[in-house]
C-alpha cells in the first residue's frame, strides 16, 4: 500500500483501498504518475482549475487534449439518489472493456472479472466525495483482454465549485506478455 493510501486510510475509505488492493490496483501519488497521458491530463486539469477545488465541466476543452480522447472516460455523478453513469468512453477504453457502456450505470458494467464493477463504483464515489484527483496503477483483468498493466488519473469536475458532478478519467492499459 502506498503512503498516499495510508494518508487517506479512514474507516470510511478503508474498504475502497482494500478492494482496489485485492484486485491488484494501488493508489499512486500524483507526482509519481509515469505515463505522459496521465501527467498531461493532470497538468491540464490543474491549469483549468486554478486556485479552485475543481474546474467546471464546461471549462474542459477536448480540443486541448484531442490526442488523448481514445483513453478518456467521463462519469456522471448523481447525488440524490447517489448513482454513477458512464457518459463518455474513448475507443481504447471501449476496446479494453470489450463493450461500450456509454449511458449505462457503472454498477451494471460487466467488463471486469469478479465484482470489479462494485469496486469501480466505490472508487468513483470515493473520488466524488474527496473532491480531488487520484492516480492509480497496477495489474487487473478485463473480460475481453485478460491481464493488463494499467495507470490512470481520475479528475473531479464541479458545476458549483463544491460538489463533484463529473469525473474525467484518463487511463492507459497494456496487455501483459503471455507466458
Amino acid at each position: 500500500m502506498t503512503q498516499l493510501a495510508e494518508k487517506y486510510r479512514t474507516d470510511e475509505y478503508a474498504d475502497v483501498i482494500a478492494e482496489a488492493d485485492a484486485h491488484g490496483i494501488d493508489f499512486r501519488r500524483l507526482k509519481e504518475l509515469q505515463d505522459p497521458l496521465c501527467r498531461d491530463m493532470l497538468a491540464y486539469w490543474n491549469e483549468v482549475r486554478g486556485d479552485r477545488a475543481m474546474p467546471r465541466p464546461d471549462e474542459i476543452d477536448p480540443v486541448k487534449f484531442a490526442r488523448h480522447m481514445p483513453n478518456l472516460l467521463m462519469v456522471q455523478v448523481n447525488w440524490e439518489p447517489f448513482d454513477l453513469t458512464y457518459r463518455l468512453l474513448g475507443g481504447d477504453v471501449v476496446n479494453a472493456h470489450g463493450a461500450n457502456f456509454r449511458g449505462r450505470r457503472v454498477i451494471e458494467s460487466t467488463s471486469h472479472t469478479g465484482h470489479f464493477n462494485q469496486v469501480l463504483f466505490n472508487f468513483y464515489k470515493f473520488v466524488a466525495e474527496a473532491r480531488r484527483p487520484y492516480g492509480i496503477a497496477g495489474t487487473m483483468e478485463y473480460v475481453a483482454r485478460g491481464f493488463v498493466t494499467v495507470e490512470g488519473v481520475y479528475l473531479p469536475l464541479s458545476l458549483d465549485g463544491n460538489r463533484t458532478d463529473r469525473i474525467l478519467g484518463a487511463a492507459v492499459s497494456e496487455p501483459l506478455p503471455q507466458r
